[in-house]
């Protein structure tokens, strides 16, 4: 009974085209869980960056209302800090700042400034991207894709941005 069962109308397995079938259908489903994998990441990657870029404007707003005349340089934030903050009292005050100057007074923690993916720009007296000018404001600060980035293509020209009325923009 048993060997009836199996071999129905003489076949005893799967023949070559009902395998090759079953492996391509398989490997189109991996291909499209993969592609779907990837973009959901670059996807929380890229809500990340634009926190984070939130969280830069208003370390530098907080900074600016405690410190009117600072002067930010135009480079890149990194993680790259000292013990001493240069605003405190009796410091010698310089006519630009590097944005690390927000980690090393406590306006800002110490967190992914140096992103394999992302760039954060303090746009403060920055005109050079991605600092653009959006309905005659000025943005606060601004992330871009770092080139090179292994993200989808898509998010390669990603810019946000922080404008301190309208809040952030995104320039994809």
């Amino acid at each position: 009974m048993v060997k009836k069962i199996l071999s129905v109308a003489g076949q005893k397995g799967f023949t070559l085209v009902e395998l090759l079938v079953a492996a391509t259908i398989i490997g189109m489903l991996v291909i499209f869980a993969t592609t779907s994998y990837r973009n959901g990441v670059a996807e929380t990657r890229w809500a990340e960056a634009k926190a984070n870029a939130d969280r830069l404007a208003a370390a530098v707003q907080r900074l600016n209302l405690d410190y009117s005349w600072v002067q930010f340089s135009n480079t890149p934030v990194t993680n790259v800090v000292s013990s001493e903050c240069p605003l405190r009292f009796g410091a010698q005050h310089l006519s630009s700042y590097n944005p690390q100057v927000l980690i090393n007074c406590d306006y800002l923690e110490n967190g992914p400034w140096d992103s394999e993916y992302f760039q954060y720009y303090i746009c403060h007296n920055r005109t050079s991207a991605p600092c653009k000018t959006y309905s005659s404001e000025k943005p606060v600060a601004c992330v871009q894709v770092r080139s090179g980035a292994s993200l989808p293509s898509k998010y390669k020209s990603y810019t946000y941005c922080y404008y301190a009325s309208l809040g952030g923009k995104e320039n994809p």
